[in-house]
């Protein structure tokens, strides 16, 4: 029986044939920077997410580097979680701010987020790790308007997430999303800023083409070259012309996930009124051992676990230089004990199937 991946990138035959006839197009005409392609892939994009603005830009830490910097918040400390990838805490410093972490775990939390805060912070950054929202994330946007500070959301896994109907890249002030390869939604490399205002949309597409004004001179902003290609941005098109389909057949194998897995040593995360992109499906266990023990399991009937979510907090990175923040008890527990499963939406019924069928035969004694 073959293995069954932790991902495959996989485009629909449709999605083929619509890239090639739009790449062909892009290679005769040698519109080879933002054209035609990016401006369409930016109001689809605005409209899958509910946002007024959308910006393409080279990728998802450009996007997040972007919008603090769009934010003006240079010099000052930001509220980042401790649990989330390298690049949310990069993004930040290279934008001239300071990283402060708070303790999260797979979900932001606004009692801690409340217990890092101070005066001095200018904005606070919730991720949506795997692709799911907290509940919270309105009452989060509500506190940080009481105190005038900006909520960013590192939106990198959360293409089409939802809590009540609401998609994640509309509850911040600014969001960021990645579309590398691993993506529900893919260029490849590349990344778009969502926004509610036109301001900052505007401000975001002068720091993408090196801070250049109207009139050619590099007198306003200090940019970089964090442009997206047409032929990047065609392939996006393609996937957005057909996306809630690809959201649906994502939304059946999680479903699938939710109603099989039954096992007393697996927890699996249930928000009602909550959609998860579908970028992840995490289980987590009672430790570290227990997680070793299932990943392994699971190896062994031919399912490839995933990579974690992440496996070292910030503060464990040394080239941060974070390491005198913490402790973070839910941020170090949720790292040791998560299992991200097999999932992308070229997964078949049946091997979905195969994956609850190995999570349930697990056996534990520690």
């Amino acid at each position: 029986m073959d293995e069954i991946a932790a991902f495959r990138v996989r485009f629909p035959a449709e999605v083929v044939e619509e890239f090639l006839r739009r790449a062909a197009a892009v290679l005769e005409t040698g519109q080879l920077i933002p054209g035609t392609n990016n401006a369409e892939f930016e109001l689809r994009f605005a409209e899958l997410v509910g946002a007024e603005h959308a910006v393409t830009v080279s990728s998802g830490t450009a996007a997040l580097e972007i919008a603090l910097r769009v934010a003006a918040v240079e010099g000052r400390p930001v509220l980042v979680p401790a649990n989330t990838n390298y690049a949310t805490a990069e993004a930040v410093l290279r934008a001239g701010c300071r990283p402060v972490l708070y303790d999260a775990g797979l979900y932001p939390d606004l009692a801690a987020i409340g217990a890092a805060w101070t005066p001095e912070i200018a904005a606070v950054v919730v991720v949506h790790i795997g692709g799911y929202l907290t509940p919270e994330l309105v009452r989060i946007r509500r506190w940080c308007d009481e105190r005038d500070v900006l909520l960013i959301e590192d939106a990198s896994h959360a293409h089409g997430a939802a809590v009540d109907g609401r998609r994640a890249g509309t509850f911040g002030h600014l969001a960021a999303f990645s579309l590398f390869a691993t993506k529900v939604l893919t260029t490849a490399e590349g990344g778009v800023l969502t926004t509610g205002s036109g301001v900052r949309a505007a401000a975001a597409r002068r720091y993408r083409d090196q801070g250049k004004a109207d009139d050619g001179l590099h007198n306003v902003v200090f940019g970089s070259a964090w442009r997206m290609s047409e032929l990047h941005a065609a392939l996006g098109v393609a996937q957005l012309l057909g996306f809630e389909a690809i959201l649906t057949r994502l939304d059946r194998l999680v479903s699938r996930y939710l109603d099989g897995i039954d096992h007393p040593a697996v927890l699996v995360p249930r928000l009602p009124g909550a959609r998860c992109s579908g970028h992840k499906f995490i289980v987590t266990t009672s430790g570290a051992a227990a997680r070793e023990s299932l990943r392994a399991h699971l190896r062994a009937c031919g399912v490839q676990p995933g990579k974690g979510v992440y496996d070292v907090p910030l503060h464990r990175q040394p080239a941060l230089r974070l390491t005198d923040q913490g402790p973070f008890a839910a941020a170090e527990h949720f790292a040791a004990s998560h299992v991200c499963l097999p999932l992308w939406h070229g997964l078949t019924d049946n091997e979905a199937d195969r994956v609850v069928e190995a999570v349930n035969g697990w056996r534990y004694d520690g």
